[in-house]
């Protein structure tokens, strides 16, 4: 009997310890739990409301008509290399009639076309570059990369400047789509070059920031980042900005390639937190979106972090900048419309689907398009109202020469003039020779 006391004694010993020892794991397991969910908490910070530090009103946004014209020149991805895709003083306003002309690709169109002189050159996936006339949608010329375009063409006097996955930056003839040139890198571009300081100015997959000189076709100067740029730089004063894949954004020197400052908006135990989208710089600060679902604005002089909006996804998109708002779509289906001074949320607007294309500010109305197909027209006046929609869009949404509104849908290339009396009389095309004398 005494032995089996004992034996019983032993196995409650052994059960209350695996018990306890399960019971400690268990604690454990929700204390690393707890903590790990507040390191990602924290990590992924709170918002931040700014005020008017380093906020300068009179540096605002916006372009009027180009001197002696009724034509503006939106020779890059965002109209000018500021990248505020604002223009003011047009006759493009809702609302439309059906698209004059429209123009098969056969195959995707990511970024919407350069429009200067009477010209669309349109950037096609499947690594055609392809002059439109823009009265007409007629195909005037044609010329092929060796790989996909992922990004908006560059047009400077008479040359476009056109990235390649391929790694090669394609320098063409305006006139007749001739190959002048190419620069090659050591990986895919997808950033959209920007012209400044007289250098043709991107980024490429390999990690660097590239200063093209188009006479000598050679870098003046390179900058390394922790990873890829794929987004287009932005440019301001006598600063480049870059966002990079590793979180930084990056304030370089445009005479030498001298790096000012750089600003890591990534936080520790943050998932995400890459910078795709394109920079806009306006009112002494850059806004830019972030894959850790955050909209930054950042001080151009100084780098640092004056506001920070959470949105419920990705933000691919780039910002438009106008009336000291700033509008920009994010992957969880929302469009935006945020104080520039300090974050502040004006009003939101539900789409049909998620956005990674950038907006446009054309007057009072903000366009942009889903990945669902659709494109929108919102009064910025009114609180987001829908005055427009067309079906078709996916990621190049709209631009104009100030008489015209060209919408890139997923495959399709449009132009849509406004309404006769509307349309400016005499209107003569832009002799402006390059997108940093567009303003």
């Amino acid at each position: 009997m005494g032995e089996e006391r004992d034996s019983t004694r032993r196995i409650g010993l052994l059960v209350s310890q695996g018990v306890s020892r399960w019971a400690s794991f268990a604690i454990g397991l929700l204390v690393l739990v707890l903590l790990v969910g507040g390191l990602i908490w924290f990590g992924a910070g709170r918002d931040r409301r700014g005020d008017s530090t380093e906020f300068n009103e009179s540096a605002a946004p916006g372009l009027g008509r180009v001197a002696t014209s009724d034509t503006v020149v939106w020779s890059t991805f965002g109209r000018s290399a500021a990248h505020d895709r604002f223009v003011n003083d047009s006759t493009v306003k809702p609302p439309f009639a059906a698209p004059a002309w429209s123009w098969a690709a056969k195959a995707g169109i990511d970024f919407p076309p350069a429009v200067v002189r009477g010209v669309a050159f349109v950037p096609v996936t499947d690594g055609r570059l392809v002059a439109l006339a823009t009265s007409t949608g007629k195909l005037l010329w044609e010329q092929r990369a060796a790989g996909a375009l992922a990004a908006a063409p560059l047009v400077v006097g008479p040359t476009v400047y056109q990235p390649s996955k391929d790694g090669s930056l394609y320098a063409f003839s305006a006139d007749d789509g001739e190959l002048l040139w190419r620069y090659p890198t050591k990986g895919p571009l997808e950033s959209s070059p920007i012209y400044a300081d007289g250098k043709v100015i991107f980024g490429s997959h390999d990690g660097r920031i590239f200063a093209i000189d188009p006479a000598t076709h050679r870098a003046v100067w390179t900058v390394r980042g922790g990873a890829a740029f794929k987004g287009s730089p932005a440019f301001a004063g006598s600063t480049v900005y870059a966002g990079n894949y590793d979180g930084k954004l990056y304030a370089i020197d445009v005479r030498d390639g001298s790096v000012r400052w750089s600003t890591q908006t990534r936080r520790d135990f943050s998932f995400g937190g890459a910078l795709y989208s394109t920079p806009s710089v306006a009112y002494g600060r850059v806004f830019v979106g972030s894959t850790d679902g955050r909209v930054y604005s950042i001080g151009a002089e100084s780098g640092e972090i004056r506001w920070v909006y959470s949105t419920d996804d990705w933000v691919y998109a780039s910002p438009a900048v106008a009336n000291q708002t700033i509008y920009i779509g994010s992957y969880d289906g929302t469009f935006y419309a945020l104080n520039a001074r300090t974050g502040a949320e004006r009003w939101t607007f539900q789409a049909d689907d998620r956005i990674a294309g950038s907006a446009t500010v054309i007057e009072d109305t903000v366009y942009f398009s889903t990945l669902g197909g659709q494109t929108y027209g919102l009064d910025t006046t009114k609180k987001g109202d829908v005055v427009w929609t067309m079906d078709d869009g996916r990621l190049g949404g709209v631009v104009t020469d100030g008489s015209w509104l060209y919408v890139t849908g997923d495959e399709t290339q449009y132009g849509i003039a406004p309404p006769s009396d509307r349309r400016p009389s005499g209107t003569v095309a832009s002799t402006a020779a390059a997108a940093d004398t567009a303003d």
